[in-house]
C-alpha cells in the first residue's frame, strides 16, 4: 500500500531597490513550488515542479521514481490537521513607497554625513504539507523589513554600519526612533577597549548572535553526532551540566511565542511544539529527522528541513533561548557592556575555541542605552565558558519592537 504526500509553497514579494538615499527600482516576484511524494514498501519517489503543478502527472512521476529504491523506511504522518499564520500589514507596491520614503526623507535630512542603500521588502509566504493519510497541514507569513546599508561619505569601506528592522508591522516612528538611537550611538566614537568584557548580543539569528550557535548547529545533527565526529561527543542525554545552570535554549516550533512554521518538512507536529536542546545547561537533544533517528540509533525531534522538491534532511531552525530577566538592564552592571552589531565571519576550534572578529561594537550603559562606538576587534571564549560560567542571561526584552528575540549577555575576551 502506498501513501502519497503533497507539499506547496507559495511566495510573493515587492522589492524597492535604495541607492543614494532614494528609491531606485521597484520589483516584484511570485513563485509557486510543488512536490509529490509516494511512499511505498520502505522506499521514497519524489517528482517536482515550479509554476501551476499538474498533480496527476507529477504523482505518475513520483511513482516512476520508486524505481531508483531510494530507501525511506519510516511511516509517513498521518491524520493530522493544523494551521497557522502570522499575518501583518499587507502591502502593494504604493503603500510600501509609502513606508519607505518618509523614512528615508527624515534619516538622510537627520544625518547628512551618511548614505543609505539596500532596500525595503515586503513578503508573503504560504506552505502546507497534506496527504491521502489524513495529514492536513498549513502556515502563512506576512512579514516587511526595512534594511539599509550606512556609509559615511568619503569612506572607502563597503559598508560601514546598518540598519535593519523586521516585523509583521512596521510603524514608521517606531523604525525612524530606533534607526536614530543607532546612527546617534554609532557617531559617537570612544576609547578603544580590551580584555575582558561584558557583551550584548541581539538575538540568534542575525549577523552576531548566529555566530554563538555554529557548534550547536552543525555538532548536533544527528550523523555528526553517530559518527563520533561531534564537539559534544557522548555529552547528549547523559544528565550531566556542561553549561550554565540557567541556559535553556530550545529550537522554537511555537507560532504563539516565534513566527515560526509549527511543523516540519516530514509533517512532524511536536507535543510540546519547542524542543528542548538544552535544559539547565545539560545537552538534550539532537537534530534528527525520522530517516536520520532510525539510520543513526537515536530519538527523532521533528527537525526535518529542506526545499519543497528535495527529501527532508535533519537541521535545527529556529534557535531561541527562555529569558532568565525581564530587562537587558537587569543583565548589566553600572559599567553597561558592548553590543555586538555585526560579526564578519569567524571561526570556531575542534576544541570550541571561538574567534569573532566584531567590525561593529557599540557600547551600552547599565540600562542597556547605546552611548557610543567602540572600535571593532576580535572577540574571544571557548564555546564551554561563553555558555557556561561566564554567561549572565537571557531577556524577555526584545531587540527592537518588531522583532520576537530578545538579547544574550555573556563574557569574552576582546
Amino acid at each position: 500500500m502506498s501513501t502519497r504526500e503533497v507539499v506547496q509553497a507559495q511566495t510573493s514579494s515587492i522589492k524597492l531597490g535604495v541607492v543614494d538615499s532614494q528609491i531606485a527600482s521597484i520589483r516584484t516576484q511570485s513563485e509557486e513550488q510543488t512536490a509529490v511524494r509516494i511512499f511505498e514498501r520502505g522506499c521514497v519517489g519524489v517528482a517536482s515542479a515550479i509554476g501551476h503543478a499538474d498533480l496527476d502527472r507529477l504523482t505518475g512521476a513520483a511513482r516512476e521514481a520508486l524505481a531508483f529504491e531510494i530507501p525511506y523506511p519510516v511511516a509517513p504522518e498521518a491524520d493530522r490537521s493544523l494551521t497557522a499564520a502570522h499575518q501583518g500589514d499587507r502591502h502593494d507596491v504604493a503603500s510600501l513607497v509609502s513606508l519607505a520614503e518618509p523614512i528615508l526623507e527624515r534619516l538622510t535630512e537627520a544625518f547628512p554625513a551618511f548614505v543609505f542603500s539596500h532596500g525595503v521588502e515586503h513578503n508573503r509566504a504560504s506552505w502546507s504539507l497534506t496527504s491521502d493519510a489524513g495529514l492536513d497541514l498549513h502556515y502563512q507569513r506576512a512579514t516587511t523589513q526595512v534594511v539599509f546599508v550606512v556609509k559615511e561619505k568619503g569612506s572607502g569601506n563597503i559598508i560601514d554600519t546598518f540598519l535593519v528592522a523586521e516585523g509583521l508591522c512596521l510603524e514608521p516612528e517606531a523604525v525612524l526612533a530606533t534607526f536614530t538611537e543607532h546612527l546617534n550611538a554609532y557617531g559617537r566614537m570612544l576609547a578603544p577597549r580590551t580584555g575582558r568584557q561584558r557583551v550584548v548580543f541581539a538575538g540568534l539569528q542575525g549577523f552576531s548572535g548566529a555566530s554563538l550557535m555554529q557548534l550547536v548547529r552543525s555538532d548536533l545533527l544527528a550523523r555528526t553526532y553517530a559518527t563520533g565526529a561531534s564537539f559534544f561527543d557522548g555529552r547528549v542525554g547523559d544528565g550531566k551540566r556542561y553549561l550554565h545552570r540557567d541556559l535553556h535554549l530550545v529550537e522554537a516550533r511555537d507560532p504563539v511565542l516565534h513566527r515560526v512554521c509549527p511543523f516540519d518538512m516530514e509533517g512532524v507536529v511536536r507535543d510540546p511544539l519547542d524542543l528542548d536542546v538544552i535544559r539547565g545547561g545539560r545537552l538534550c537533544a539532537l537534530a534528527a529527522n525520522k530517516r536520520d533517528a532510525l539510520r543513526f540509533d537515536v530519538p527523532p525531534t521533528g527537525t526535518g528541513a529542506g526545499e519543497v522538491g528535495s527529501l527532508p534532511v535533519s537541521a535545527f531552525g529556529r534557535l531561541a533561548l527562555r529569558p532568565t530577566a525581564d530587562r537587558l538592564a537587569d543583565l548589566l552592571d553600572e559599567d553597561g557592556g558592548l553590543l555586538v552589531w555585526f560579526v564578519a565571519g569567524g571561526d570556531t576550534t575542534r576544541a570550541g575555541d571561538m574567534a569573532l572578529p566584531a567590525q561593529i561594537l557599540i557600547a551600552v550603559d547599565g540600562q542597556g542605552r547605546p552611548v557610543g562606538r567602540v572600535p571593532g576587534g576580535t572577540l574571544r571564549a571557548n564555546v564551554y565558558d561563553a555558555l557556561g560560567d561566564d554567561f549572565v542571561g537571557a531577556t524577555a526584552e526584545r531587540v527592537d519592537p518588531f522583532s520576537d528575540e530578545g538579547f544574550l549577555v555573556t563574557h569574552m575576551d576582546l
